[in-house]
């Protein structure tokens, strides 16, 4: 059985590359895809992905606002979710831990790193 994902991003390059090293990488994912923060709250609400890589900087709602929302709810709180943005400083990798992220991983990611993280989070 295949472990669901969701890839926040609101780049269509961006959610191109990361939908391709998923195929790539042979792991049995279903990746369910938001480009904004709203969209990203009601896909984790409707399919309680097993981890979720999230954006920070988006349209409509900003993945800080997702991430805020999705840590309040109860029934949502422990799905791991990982900051995935081009913010690098020390200060951003703070903010997005303190609202709740378990990792603050840059773009662009290499191949590896992703699997890796994908492996971490999802026990594949």
């Amino acid at each position: 059985m295949s472990k669901k994902i969701l890839l926040a991003e609101d780049d269509e390059d961006n959610r191109d590359l990361i939908v391709f090293m998923v195929k790539r990488s042979g792991l049995e994912i279903e990746l369910l895809l938001a480009e904004n923060g709203k969209e990203a709250v009601e896909l984790t609400e409707r399919h309680r992905p097993e981890l979720v890589l999230m954006d920070m900087q988006m349209p409509v709602m900003d993945g800080f606002t997702a991430v805020k929302l999705i840590k309040t709810n109860p029934a949502l709180q422990n799905i791991p979710i990982v900051a995935f943005t081009a913010q690098a400083r020390a200060e951003d990798k703070a903010l997005t831990k303190s609202i709740g992220c378990i990792e603050h991983c840059t773009k662009p990611i290499d191949p590896l790193e992703l699997t890796n993280l994908i492996r971490k989070y999802t026990n594949i």
